[in-house]
């Protein structure tokens, strides 16, 4: 863990922005891993590819698999409803991927939509980079960006939540005119100005770092940068770093307790370190956001399509009023809307995900399209 001085010193913008130096590096990484395959895309672009086994019998995740070639990796997305009904696309965050979105996707597919639910490079069953430097923040723009592209979508209601909120609404921002409604939930879309987060440097493997639990327990009620510094630090660096156990800590924080299944289903994509560049890399982004962030909240100041939050009142972070306010104030296409709060917490989706997604249903409902 960082030191508080570390962390005062991070906060005032004075420490590297980037992941620079990795140890042991990706290459020695996939050594310690023989029998594994690694790929390579034409541009140089080092990745694994988890085995179909680990996907199945997931449980409620029954999905066909879908994939799109984007700059020579697969991106993987499910796809369910009638091709010719409403686009929503659902974006997760970190440390997660579609199965995330389970709870949701044949109620939105049953209500006559066509929900596209992704999993960002590095996540799920997309193709995993090994490097953790290929997880830029830019870099996830501009890939779900190429995967709006390739599928031709249009008219989009797009759902978002932690990092899917910040990549969905920077593409917003840029493309307000891919889409017709924006319904958040826990969202975000930061703007740090110098930056103001520690990197470490260089990002060195803990063989000794305790569980989430252990690490995390002494920040969980620490003002957020506080909190965050810590989760940062743990994901890069903790070799023991399990997926599904910190997702079953904040769905029990919200409510509803995962099963050992539902924990499993979380950790299928991820069957060693060598998997995990994403979910370890993804906090450190923070430090990757800038003016175009800005730049995108100036396009949805102008933004008078509907846009809808809904946030997990019991997400430390982002559950608040003054999260929701801050899109509420700035963003037209919000007055008028039924923003609330929902019996949740972080991972809203898998805590309440069948009510959410019937508000998902009544959202485009109430407001049909309009050329």
């Amino acid at each position: 863990m960082p030191t508080e001085e570390q962390m005062k010193a991070g906060y005032m913008g004075i420490r590297n922005s980037t992941i620079k130096t990795l140890i042991p590096t990706p290459e020695e990484l996939a050594a310690r891993e023989p029998d594994v395959t690694l790929h390579s895309t034409p541009d140089g672009v080092k990745f694994v590819r988890t085995p179909e086994e680990r996907f199945e019998n997931l449980d409620g995740f029954d999905f066909a698999p879908n994939y799109a070639e984007i700059n020579g990796l697969q991106m993987h997305y499910v796809e369910e409803g009638p091709d010719d009904g409403e686009v929503v696309i659902l974006i997760h965050g970190q440390p997660t991927w579609s199965y995330l979105h389970r709870r949701m996707i044949r109620s939105i597919a049953e209500a006559g939509h066509r929900a596209i639910a992704i999993d960002l490079i590095g996540c799920g069953r997309s193709d995993k980079p090994i490097d953790l430097r290929y997880h830029h923040f830019e870099t996830h723009v501009s890939n779900v960006k190429t995967f709006i592209q390739k599928l031709g979508l249009e008219n989009i209601t797009l759902f978002g939540q932690d990092w899917g909120s910040c990549i969905g609404l920077r593409i917003a921002g840029d493309r307000s005119d891919l889409f017709a409604r924006i319904f958040m939930a826990n969202a975000i879309l930061p703007v740090l100005t110098p930056q103001v987060f520690y990197i470490p440097e260089p990002v060195e493997l803990d063989e000794k770092a305790p569980s989430i639990a252990e690490a995390l327990a002494p920040s969980f009620d620490k003002p957020f940068p506080v909190f965050f510094q810590a989760w940062i630090n743990y994901t890069l660096t903790a070799k023991a770093f399990n997926v599904g156990e910190m997702v079953s800590l904040e769905c029990a924080q919200g409510g509803r307790p995962l099963s050992e299944e539902e924990i499993a289903g979380y950790n299928a994509p991820f069957p060693s370190l060598l998997y995990m560049a994403a979910p370890r890399a993804f906090p450190s982004m923070v430090n990757q956001v800038s003016v175009l962030n800005a730049v995108a909240w100036g396009k949805l100041a102008q933004f008078t399509k509907p846009f809808l939050h809904i946030g997990g009142k019991r997400d430390r972070n982002f559950g608040n009023e003054e999260m929701q306010n801050g899109f509420i104030s700035v963003i037209p296409g919000a007055k008028g809307q039924p923003h609330g709060f929902m019996d949740a917490g972080h991972f809203i989706q898998d805590n309440v995900g069948e009510e959410l997604a019937e508000r998902v249903n009544a959202f485009i409902a109430a407001n049909p399209f309009q050329n």
